[in-house]
């Protein structure tokens, strides 16, 4: 049996469709490509350190935008059958909006324009529901075939007198986010809504995703960085890169201190691999990159050597088991890597040496069997130079970083002036 990369439409949950989408998008960015299959336990971490992102979102507020445009369309009583359409159209028009508002970075279809593969609403639909943000429990394709029934069920709320009912009706959504939507509308009352819009974040809309976030993953990374409110800055690459303000709960270090050993002796297996590419091209341009590159990955081995000796490998896939990952026959792949190089004396032991080589060209053969480019040299013709040779972040880059900024800035601004 070997693994593969191949997978069905069949039955799925919400969180494997979107497992898919991201493993589909990674055929066209380099910092997400898992080409010796390591996405399990990279996405694992990154669940528990982000919960609720993925590489594909852009900026905190599509996190209200994509509910606003379903309570829009909720309120108009939109029939099921026209959901799909309208909510594109919309979304459409809201793309357009942030144009007109000055926005670049972040905004989803920039330049697809009507040729989008991916809505917004898709992109952020299991992160919305992570947060407590959409009550609904489905996708969004069934959401948007159960609105005529529930259109139904909030109509048929019987009362005693024929007054309003005590009851309280269906929703959708967290009840704490119609008044955000309302006050948008009121700050133009004749006009629409997403006519002209921007991503900055309203105190209250970042009040409420601070709130969210911390009722719904209050142990997380995310929740730490928001409510000490550590803003990221652009040279700290990595979550351990940060000086934290105040310290990591003890769980919390634990958690990231793994993702970083994994993340940093792993970025040597990423290396030898696109080193091999880089000899089997014809030009063989691109070796002293990767040459470099490794001589920079083995000093951070060198300088991090005892603690990575010392490492607590038992506890890190216990970890990943208790998050659920299925690591599979990733397990053996990354064991007997980290076996190798912290057995190795020197760099050559590594980049020169025939075990590290067959293990990195094995385990591409085993999980893209009759794909694999290593030892196809056809196959890197017109390889621009990288495939999946940046080191792991866990979403940190993108979109945390932006997420996180988003949602702290109001309310820092605030303070500042007050």
């Amino acid at each position: 049996m070997t693994e593969t990369s191949s997978f069905t439409w069949l039955d799925y949950s919400e969180h494997e469709r979107r497992q898919v989408m991201e493993f589909v998008d990674q055929f066209s960015d380099d910092e997400t490509r898992d080409e010796l299959g390591l996405g399990t336990i990279r996405d694992g971490f990154a669940d528990l350190l982000f919960p609720g992102t993925s590489t594909i979102q852009t900026r905190a507020r599509y996190f209200l935008f994509v509910p606003w445009v379903c309570l829009e369309l909720e309120r108009k009583k939109t029939p099921g059958r026209l959901m799909a359409d309208r909510t594109r159209t919309q979304q459409g028009r809201l793309r357009n909006a942030l144009i007109t508002g000055g926005e670049v970075i972040g905004v989803i279809g920039y330049q697809a324009g009507l040729h989008i593969k991916r809505l917004p609403s898709s992109v952020y639909w299991y992160g919305l529901r992570r947060w407590g943000i959409l009550r609904f429990d489905g996708t969004e394709e069934d959401y948007q075939r159960s609105v005529d029934s529930f259109y139904d069920c909030r109509g048929a709320i019987p009362t005693a007198d024929g007054g309003e009912s005590a009851d309280v009706p269906p929703s959708n959504w967290d009840a704490h986010l119609a008044p955000l939507f309302d006050a948008v509308n009121k700050e133009r009352p004749t006009e629409d809504w997403s006519s002209q819009v921007s991503f900055a974040l309203s105190r209250a809309e970042s009040e409420y995703l601070y709130q969210r976030i911390a009722a719904t993953a209050p142990q997380s990374l995310l929740a730490h960085l928001l409510t000490t409110r550590q803003v990221i800055a652009d040279h700290q690459r990595f979550a351990w890169d940060v000086p934290y303000e105040v310290g990591l709960p003890p769980q919390l270090a634990e958690q990231l201190l793994h993702a970083r050993n994994f993340s940093e002796i792993m970025h040597g297996a990423a290396l030898v691999y696109n080193l091999l590419l880089a000899e089997q091209h014809l030009t063989g341009k691109f070796i002293p990159r990767y040459r470099k590159e490794l001589r920079d990955w083995w000093k951070i081995v060198e300088g991090r050597r005892a603690e990575l000796e010392t490492w607590d490998r038992r506890r890190f896939w216990r970890l990943l088991q208790d998050c659920n990952a299925r690591v599979g026959r990733a397990r053996r792949f990354v064991d007997d890597w980290m076996d190798l190089t912290l057995s190795a004396s020197s760099l050559t032991d590594i980049a020169d040496s025939a075990a590290a080589r067959r293990l990195v060209t094995d385990r591409e053969q085993a999980i893209k069997p009759g794909r694999a480019r290593i030892g196809a040299p056809e196959t890197t013709e017109k390889w621009a130079g990288s495939s999946g040779s940046a080191q792991l972040n866990y979403r940190w880059n993108r979109p945390v970083r932006a997420i996180v900024n988003d949602i702290l800035k109001p309310i820092l601004d605030e303070d500042h002036n007050a």
